[in-house]
């Protein structure tokens, strides 16, 4: 747009009191810096990418054919050594791209198309992944040797170690990828401990428990800022919580189970309404799908079952198209506010 012509138009603006006097600067101030185009380190950090997806890929093939041909006649320092240092090449590599991608960001301002750094952000997570199942599958031939029972405690030893890694390299990198690959060693680390210390086989009651409760506090701690990208930690909270309502289902109480899946969908909806979060909306919308139309016909099957249950789930559309139109316009409202 020309100059002049966004000069006048800002000043019939904040004559008719739309724009404050601060907010017609800042937009003729962003108006007028330059558009940044995608640049050559733009470039070479997407190229870098692909070819470390590439390598990475190579190199899984080579060890997987190393694994088929070779394994069983490897001795168990030579086992060892390969794993160790499979997984020590993926970490420094990972903390190679990790520093390369700051300082693109650095130097790029953190924005822009010409910010290579989301790209190389992206591999560092995918080689800090491979470095903690490096890590794991070096535990896992270490127990296997060493434990007198490695069937009982070996998933808590390889999760417990493959949990510290993450939650250092997550502290680190804070990379999506990381924060899921701790929370995969979370759980199976806590499964673990819970199958190897109890007397009995743990049923869907036990399970059904550690899923919700580890689910609500690990969608609480991202919601907190402790556990990286905050979106992605309260989705994956979100869904591991309602898959543990599921499973409680499967126990003695699969009704009460239910009513409080229907109560957690509906909190995060509700939840989203106000905050403007799109993604808690449809993850407890989901929830939502799953949930009502089992509890209506664990209620009335005998009497209006499939009327109810079409009735629930088209009053479920209606209450999800009212809270995307909130959520937009609590997104739209925000963004005004903050301008």
């Amino acid at each position: 747009m020309d100059e002049v012509l966004l000069r006048d138009r800002l000043e019939t603006w904040r004559r008719a009191g739309i724009i404050s006097d601060e907010q017609s600067e800042r937009i003729l101030s962003l108006e007028a810096a330059p558009v940044p185009t995608p640049g050559t380190g733009h470039r070479r950090a997407r190229l870098a990418e692909v070819v470390g997806y590439v390598g990475a890929a190579f190199a899984l093939g080579a060890v997987g054919l190393l694994i088929v041909e070779f394994w069983p006649q490897l001795l168990l320092w030579a086992r060892i050594t390969l794993a160790l240092l499979l997984s020590i090449v993926a970490l420094l590599a990972g903390a190679v791209v990790h520093a390369l991608s700051a300082g693109s960001r650095d130097h790029g301002g953190g924005r822009g198309p010409d910010d290579g750094g989301a790209a190389l952000r992206r591999l560092a997570g995918v080689l800090w992944v491979a470095a903690i199942a490096g890590g794991a599958w070096t535990t896992g031939v270490i127990a296997a040797a060493v434990l007198a029972d490695p069937q009982r405690w070996g998933v808590t030893l390889v999760a417990g170690v493959a949990l510290v890694l993450a939650g250092v390299l997550l502290a680190v990198g804070r990379h999506v990828l990381v924060q899921l690959a701790t929370l995969i060693a979370l759980g199976s680390f806590t499964a673990g401990t819970l199958v190897a210390i109890a007397p009995l086989e743990p049923g869907a009651l036990a399970f059904g428990t550690m899923l919700v409760g580890g689910g609500t506090t690990w969608a609480l701690a991202g919601a907190g800022g402790w556990l990286g990208p905050r979106r992605s930690a309260e989705i994956t909270g979100s869904i591991v919580a309602l898959i543990g309502m599921q499973v409680l289902t499967a126990t003695d109480w699969p009704t009460a189970a239910l009513v409080g899946a229907v109560l957690l969908a509906g909190g995060l909806v509700a939840l989203s309404l106000p905050s403007g979060r799109l993604h808690l909306l449809y993850v407890g919308a989901v929830g939502l799908f799953v949930a009502t139309p089992r509890l209506v016909v664990g209620l009335f099957a005998d009497t209006f079952g499939a009327p109810a249950t079409l009735l629930a789930s088209g009053v479920l559309l209606i209450l999800m198209a009212v809270g995307l139109g909130r959520v937009r316009q609590a997104q739209g409202d925000h963004d005004v506010h903050a301008d």
